[in-house]
């Protein structure tokens, strides 16, 4: 028979088939070893997490400014330096809870949503409609003034980088951080070195709005300011007009990490 071989014949001709076999093996082997290849260079996934479909209830005072707080007690820590949590509150979507806590600042409420957490950062997407109010509630406490720090990072929208998104960060996210930080999500800067978070705030600690920001979303920057605390929350206090990009140090990072 000849190795010319045509659909309808019943049998392949010998010589191709053996081709065939031999070409289907190798592009097996290399698949395999491409899936390999990127599932051990694949960077591992944060440990955040959503607790999506998850409606739990919470309870504690409402704190409007700079960000839609929920500052809540910890019995369990009294006298340990952190008897408060506080949670970032935000709406459905890609919004904020401005417009649900509006009017409710220093006010105890009683509220449902599902909880959004990563390395100790919290945040709680309120389920529109299921605040009630209980009254006054306890004097939120001023931040500590902790003295001026540099550092060199990223700019997040809290609500992704926290556990809804996962990498929640990085230029693949740059759109997305957009929408939700012009949407009224907190920002946080999170430092490129350790990870830790910092959510910002304005020279008179007042929110950031986005449009200061989003030349610099998803992109390495480095930035100077005063770090404040508040209970278990890092607040990183700028002037907008001193932030600068920081390609040469994101490229230096990178380098040394493909190397370890």
């Amino acid at each position: 028979m000849s190795d010319f071989y045509v659909g309808y014949m019943p049998k392949t001709p010998v010589a191709l088939a053996r081709f065939v076999r031999r070409v289907t093996v190798v592009l097996a082997a290399l698949a395999v070893c491409v899936a390999v290849v990127l599932v051990t260079g694949q960077r591992p996934f944060a440990s955040s997490t959503f607790e999506y479909g998850k409606i739990s209830k919470f309870e504690g005072t409402v704190e409007g400014f700079p960000y839609p707080t929920l500052v809540t007690e910890r019995p369990g820590d009294v006298g340990q330096g952190q008897e408060r949590s506080r949670y970032l509150l935000v709406a459905p979507g890609k919004h904020g809870a401005d417009d649900i806590v509006a009017g409710l600042d220093g006010k105890r409420v009683r509220l449902r949503g599902q909880l959004i957490y990563r390395d100790g950062g919290t945040m709680i997407e309120v389920q529109p409609g299921s605040i009630t109010s209980l009254g006054d509630g306890p004097l939120t406490t001023n931040g500590k003034d902790l003295g001026a720090i540099t550092l060199t990072g990223e700019i997040v929208d809290s609500k992704c980088y926290l556990g809804v998104m996962n990498p929640g960060q990085g230029k693949v996210h740059r759109d997305c951080a957009s929408r939700c930080l012009s949407g009224g999500i907190p920002p946080l800067f999170v430092d490129l070195d350790n990870g830790e978070q910092y959510l910002l705030v304005g020279p008179n600690g007042n929110k950031v709005e986005y449009d200061s920001l989003k030349a610099f979303v998803a992109e390495p920057i480095t930035l100077r300011g005063e770090l404040l605390e508040k209970e278990s929350t890092k607040l990183l206090q700028i002037d907008v007009k001193s932030l600068r990009h920081a390609p040469d140090r994101l490229a230096t990072l990178l380098t040394d990490s493909s190397h370890k």
